[in-house]
Protein backbone atom coordinates (compact mmCIF):
# COMPACT_ATOMS: atom_id res chain seq x y z
CA UNK A 1 0.00 0.00 0.00
CA UNK A 2 2.81 2.57 0.90
CA UNK A 3 4.61 1.38 -2.47
CA UNK A 4 1.43 2.21 -4.58
CA UNK A 5 1.19 5.84 -2.82
CA UNK A 6 4.56 6.52 -3.29
CA UNK A 7 4.07 5.56 -6.84
CA UNK A 8 0.97 7.51 -7.59
CA UNK A 9 3.08 10.57 -6.02
CA UNK A 10 5.49 10.16 -8.55
CA UNK A 11 3.55 9.79 -11.13
CA UNK A 12 1.50 12.74 -10.38
CA UNK A 13 4.83 15.23 -9.41
CA UNK A 14 5.88 13.94 -13.10
CA UNK A 15 3.23 14.77 -14.32
CA UNK A 16 3.09 18.10 -12.55
CA UNK A 17 6.19 19.22 -14.05
CA UNK A 18 5.38 18.18 -17.85
CA UNK A 19 2.47 20.17 -17.44
CA UNK A 20 4.12 23.25 -16.34
CA UNK A 21 6.56 23.12 -18.68
CA UNK A 22 3.82 23.04 -21.68
CA UNK A 23 2.00 25.72 -19.63
CA UNK A 24 4.56 28.22 -19.38
CA UNK A 25 6.30 27.18 -22.81
CA UNK A 26 2.59 27.93 -24.72
CA UNK A 27 2.87 31.63 -22.77
CA UNK A 28 6.66 32.85 -23.37
CA UNK A 29 8.29 30.31 -25.96
CA UNK A 30 10.43 27.28 -24.50
CA UNK A 31 13.52 28.66 -25.35
CA UNK A 32 12.47 31.82 -22.60
CA UNK A 33 11.91 29.83 -19.94
CA UNK A 34 14.06 28.32 -17.49
CA UNK A 35 14.29 25.01 -14.95
CA UNK A 36 13.69 27.58 -11.95
CA UNK A 37 10.30 28.62 -13.36
CA UNK A 38 9.10 25.37 -14.36
CA UNK A 39 10.24 24.65 -10.67
CA UNK A 40 7.74 27.01 -9.12
CA UNK A 41 5.23 26.36 -11.60
CA UNK A 42 5.11 22.44 -10.66
CA UNK A 43 5.12 23.22 -6.76
CA UNK A 44 8.42 21.43 -6.69
CA UNK A 45 12.16 22.60 -6.10
CA UNK A 46 15.03 22.62 -8.76
CA UNK A 47 16.33 19.74 -7.20
CA UNK A 48 13.10 17.44 -7.44
CA UNK A 49 13.03 19.05 -11.20
CA UNK A 50 16.24 17.54 -11.52
CA UNK A 51 15.17 14.09 -9.72
CA UNK A 52 12.28 13.60 -12.45
CA UNK A 53 14.19 15.25 -15.75
CA UNK A 54 17.74 16.01 -16.91
CA UNK A 55 16.62 18.99 -18.80
CA UNK A 56 13.53 21.15 -20.15
CA UNK A 57 13.40 19.71 -22.95
CA UNK A 58 12.69 16.03 -21.40
CA UNK A 59 10.21 17.31 -19.24
CA UNK A 60 8.27 18.31 -22.28
CA UNK A 61 8.64 14.86 -23.80
CA UNK A 62 6.92 12.65 -21.21
CA UNK A 63 6.99 9.71 -23.17
CA UNK A 64 4.86 6.93 -23.68
CA UNK A 65 3.66 4.70 -20.84
CA UNK A 66 4.41 1.09 -19.93
CA UNK A 67 2.86 -1.82 -21.59
CA UNK A 68 -0.36 -2.92 -19.54
CA UNK A 69 1.12 -6.25 -16.81
CA UNK A 70 -2.77 -8.27 -17.82
CA UNK A 71 -2.57 -7.11 -21.36
CA UNK A 72 1.21 -8.74 -22.01
CA UNK A 73 0.39 -11.70 -19.98
CA UNK A 74 -2.42 -12.30 -22.42
CA UNK A 75 -0.78 -11.52 -25.60
CA UNK A 76 2.03 -14.16 -24.51
CA UNK A 77 -0.06 -16.67 -23.93
CA UNK A 78 -1.52 -16.52 -27.68
CA UNK A 79 0.28 -19.42 -29.27
CA UNK A 80 0.31 -18.37 -33.07
CA UNK A 81 3.42 -17.58 -34.42
CA UNK A 82 2.00 -16.12 -37.30
CA UNK A 83 3.30 -13.25 -38.39
CA UNK A 84 -0.13 -11.94 -39.26
CA UNK A 85 -1.94 -13.05 -36.01
CA UNK A 86 0.90 -11.71 -33.67
CA UNK A 87 0.47 -8.32 -35.64
CA UNK A 88 -3.19 -8.34 -34.55
CA UNK A 89 -2.88 -9.68 -30.76
CA UNK A 90 -0.02 -6.60 -30.84
CA UNK A 91 -2.31 -4.58 -32.05
CA UNK A 92 -4.30 -5.45 -29.32
CA UNK A 93 -1.78 -4.92 -26.83
CA UNK A 94 -0.86 -1.44 -27.50
CA UNK A 95 -4.91 -0.30 -27.90
CA UNK A 96 -4.25 -1.25 -24.07
CA UNK A 97 -1.71 0.65 -23.76
CA UNK A 98 -3.18 3.88 -25.14
CA UNK A 99 -6.44 3.13 -22.90
CA UNK A 100 -4.38 2.63 -20.02
CA UNK A 101 -2.51 5.47 -20.10
CA UNK A 102 -4.88 8.16 -22.15
CA UNK A 103 -3.13 11.19 -23.29
CA UNK A 104 -4.28 14.88 -23.03
CA UNK A 105 -5.18 15.86 -26.46
CA UNK A 106 -3.54 19.56 -26.02
CA UNK A 107 -0.96 18.01 -24.25
CA UNK A 108 -0.13 15.94 -27.15
CA UNK A 109 -0.94 18.62 -29.49
CA UNK A 110 1.27 20.82 -28.07
CA UNK A 111 4.01 18.44 -27.74
CA UNK A 112 4.06 17.82 -31.33
CA UNK A 113 4.22 21.35 -32.31
CA UNK A 114 7.38 21.89 -30.12
CA UNK A 115 8.95 18.89 -31.45
CA UNK A 116 8.54 20.72 -34.73
CA UNK A 117 9.64 23.79 -33.65
CA UNK A 118 13.01 22.79 -31.92
CA UNK A 119 15.14 19.72 -32.83
CA UNK A 120 16.08 19.10 -29.18
CA UNK A 121 12.48 17.99 -28.73
CA UNK A 122 12.60 16.34 -31.76
CA UNK A 123 15.33 13.95 -31.16
CA UNK A 124 14.11 13.79 -27.56
CA UNK A 125 10.56 12.26 -28.74
CA UNK A 126 12.17 9.76 -31.56
CA UNK A 127 14.60 8.34 -28.61
CA UNK A 128 11.36 8.05 -26.68
CA UNK A 129 9.74 6.29 -29.32
CA UNK A 130 12.50 4.27 -30.45
CA UNK A 131 12.88 3.10 -26.67
CA UNK A 132 9.25 2.12 -26.48
CA UNK A 133 9.35 0.18 -29.86
CA UNK A 134 12.25 -1.42 -28.27
CA UNK A 135 10.63 -3.05 -25.37
CA UNK A 136 7.74 -3.87 -27.59
CA UNK A 137 9.87 -5.59 -29.75
CA UNK A 138 11.24 -7.16 -26.71
CA UNK A 139 7.68 -8.50 -25.74
CA UNK A 140 7.37 -10.18 -29.07
CA UNK A 141 10.27 -11.98 -28.92
CA UNK A 142 9.09 -13.61 -25.88
CA UNK A 143 6.30 -14.77 -27.76
CA UNK A 144 8.50 -16.04 -30.61
CA UNK A 145 11.10 -17.29 -28.85
CA UNK A 146 14.05 -15.06 -30.25
CA UNK A 147 15.85 -12.76 -29.95
CA UNK A 148 14.31 -9.34 -29.82
CA UNK A 149 16.76 -7.48 -32.19
CA UNK A 150 16.19 -10.81 -35.12
CA UNK A 151 13.63 -9.52 -38.03
CA UNK A 152 10.66 -10.44 -37.48
CA UNK A 153 10.22 -8.65 -33.79
CA UNK A 154 11.82 -5.67 -34.91
CA UNK A 155 9.85 -5.15 -38.23
CA UNK A 156 6.16 -5.99 -36.31
CA UNK A 157 6.37 -3.54 -33.53
CA UNK A 158 7.51 -1.07 -35.75
CA UNK A 159 4.48 -1.50 -38.41
CA UNK A 160 2.24 -1.72 -35.29
CA UNK A 161 3.25 1.29 -33.58
CA UNK A 162 3.62 3.03 -37.02
CA UNK A 163 -0.63 2.44 -36.92
CA UNK A 164 -0.66 4.08 -33.35
CA UNK A 165 1.44 6.57 -34.01
CA UNK A 166 -0.58 7.49 -37.06
CA UNK A 167 -3.75 7.39 -35.12
CA UNK A 168 -2.72 9.52 -32.19
CA UNK A 169 -1.58 12.26 -34.36
CA UNK A 170 -5.18 12.22 -36.04
CA UNK A 171 -6.28 12.38 -33.27
CA UNK A 172 -4.39 15.60 -31.70
CA UNK A 173 -5.31 17.06 -34.79
CA UNK A 174 -8.74 16.76 -34.59
CA UNK A 175 -11.34 19.71 -33.39
CA UNK A 176 -13.90 17.05 -32.11
CA UNK A 177 -14.70 17.42 -28.58
CA UNK A 178 -12.37 17.85 -25.44
CA UNK A 179 -13.66 14.40 -24.54
CA UNK A 180 -13.35 12.42 -27.52
CA UNK A 181 -11.36 9.27 -26.85
CA UNK A 182 -8.13 8.35 -29.18
CA UNK A 183 -8.79 4.78 -29.08
CA UNK A 184 -11.08 4.74 -32.33
CA UNK A 185 -8.65 7.30 -34.00
CA UNK A 186 -6.02 4.35 -33.16
CA UNK A 187 -8.34 1.44 -33.95
CA UNK A 188 -9.04 3.03 -37.72
CA UNK A 189 -5.28 2.97 -38.32
CA UNK A 190 -4.71 -0.48 -37.04
CA UNK A 191 -7.90 -1.53 -39.18
CA UNK A 192 -6.70 0.24 -42.06
CA UNK A 193 -2.65 -1.49 -41.33
CA UNK A 194 -4.44 -4.65 -41.58
CA UNK A 195 -6.93 -3.88 -44.51
CA UNK A 196 -3.54 -2.90 -46.51
CA UNK A 197 -1.58 -6.40 -45.20
CA UNK A 198 -4.34 -8.66 -46.46
CA UNK A 199 -4.40 -7.57 -50.01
Amino acid sequence: MVEDLRTRRRQMTHREIHTAVLRLAAEHGLDQITVDQISAEAGVSRRTFFNYFQSKEHAVVSGPGELPAEAVAEFLAGTSVEPAQVLRDLSRLLLAEVEAHMPDRDDLRQVFALAYEHPAVLALLLADFNGFEREVASVVARRLGCRPEDETPTLLAAIALTAVRTGLQRWSLSEQPAADSPVPHVERAVALLHAVLAT
